[in-house]
């Protein structure tokens, strides 16, 4: 496109910045596609500009995510070790009871209970269904015969498992138990313990053989009451 000078009217050669006849200034007049390009230029920069203060911005996030991962883990592992700690305590207190007090002592602690407290039902606890049909109040009224001011305590002193293959045997020649009942043990223990009764300030303790057995999933005392 042809360009004349604003003053004489005289063509430009293209390029030119002078007119060659009167010497007057060309002014420089962009092109449409300059223009256009330099928008795009500045488009570019804007976007890259802000392209680049969201990704630091976006790295900020990240390092304060990274930062804070760690204590959130952490916090997560606490909540789950309270839990396994709980259960280790129980397990530990529920297994010294467990060994303390083992299953075959339970119809001792009835027996014991039953004399201090004078309950005939929890007697019966302590001895095979047998044993229990034949505790009349007469046979009561005679182990319960002592004042109310006193206590009894039983202490095991030492045990003795029957072996398995001479359990009915042992019952039965040995502490005269009920043939139904030796057939139906199936494990045995010979229990050596020191009853001790306290009453008017004195004490008294002697030494006592309890045979204990197991029938029917119930541990029973079948001899020394």
């Amino acid at each position: 496109m042809a360009k004349f000078c604003s003053k004489c009217g005289n063509e430009l050669k293209e390029g030119a910045r002078f007119c060659s006849v009167c010497g007057n200034p060309v002014k420089q007049v962009q092109s449409a596609q300059s223009a256009a390009t330099a928008g795009t230029n500045e488009e570019r920069q804007g976007v890259s500009s802000q392209q680049q203060g969201f990704t630091a911005q976006d790295m900020q996030y990240q390092q304060m995510a990274g930062s804070a991962a760690p204590v959130k883990k952490n916090k997560n592992l606490w909540l789950l070790a309270i839990p396994a700690a709980i259960l280790v305590i129980l397990l530990v207190i529920f297994g010294i009871k467990a060994v303390l007090s083992p299953a075959y002592l339970k119809p001792v602690k009835y027996m014991e209970k039953a004399f201090n407290k004078q309950d005939i039902d929890l007697m019966k606890k302590a001895v095979p269904d047998e044993y229990a049909e034949w505790m009349t109040d007469d046979i009561v009224d005679y182990m319960f015969d002592l004042d109310s001011d006193y206590k009894i305590t039983i202490k095991v002193t030492d045990k003795e498992k029957i072996a398995k293959k001479d359990l009915e045997e042992t019952l039965i020649d040995d502490y005269y138990v009920l043939d139904s009942i030796a057939e139906d043990a199936k494990a045995g223990y010979i229990l050596e313990a020191e009853a001790t009764l306290k009453q008017d300030g004195e004490k008294d303790t002697q030494d006592i053989t309890l045979v204990v057995v197991k029938v029917d999933g119930k541990w029973v005392i079948v001899s020394g009451l």
